[in-house]
């Protein structure tokens, strides 16, 4: 983990000395999360969860840069499988690394992004309720680092001169869901929407 932070700030400063502009800001943001098992007849276990944490972004051209982000995020998933509920909590940091294409206006500018994200699991949770609850932690050995890919659109709202307000929409696909340890093969993807607050330092 201390790897991966020593490469984000050292892409931010690297960004800052040879970038045409730098913004930085925070985020709120929601998801809707989905997992598989992969196991025939299974439910897909879904739910809502959410987040928030600081955001960087560097732009190299007028209409060509990156944001990188470092946020904590709550996925939550569950499903009803005869009869009984189940569901379960994970809080990770994620770090996506996005390339941005922006379409400059006087008031908005739309953007697209594309990149990869580093999914760090912190810890979990569980419930299991068919009449009467059980709940319990999810074990420290399962948790683990993910890497996924990230794409989706925002605008960029310019409210005062280096303020800006960004609605965005992303879809995440997690591509190291799969256990090669099982026969299944289980797969996990995100819906994110969230809004970003920057402020323009150049």
């Amino acid at each position: 983990m201390r790897g991966l932070l020593a490469v984000t700030i050292l892409l931010l400063a690297t960004s800052l000395a040879f970038g045409q502009g730098f913004g930085i800001g925070a985020n709120v943001a929601g998801s809707y999360n989905t997992a598989s098992s992969g196991v025939e007849g299974a439910e897909t276990q879904s739910g809502l969860g959410f987040g928030g944490g600081l955001v960087g972004v560097i732009d190299f051209m007028p209409n060509m840069g990156v944001e990188v982000d470092i946020q904590y995020a709550m996925y939550k998933y569950g499903a009803t499988d005869d009869g009984v509920n189940y569901t379960s909590t994970v809080t990770n940091i994620v770090i996506p690394i996005l390339f941005r294409y922006s379409m400059p206006m006087p008031t908005m500018s739309p953007y697209f992004v594309v990149g990869p994200s580093i999914i760090y699991g912190l810890s979990g949770s569980w419930e299991m309720s068919n009449g009467t609850s059980t709940s319990g932690d999810i074990a420290d050995t399962l948790m683990q680092t993910d890497f996924g890919i990230q794409a989706g659109a925002g605008v960029d709202f310019n409210m005062m001169p280096q303020w800006t307000l960004s609605p965005y929409a992303r879809f995440q696909y997690n591509l190291t869901a799969n256990d090669a340890d099982t026969d299944a093969s289980e797969s996990m993807y995100d819906i994110l929407f969230g809004i970003n607050f920057v402020y323009k330092v150049k």
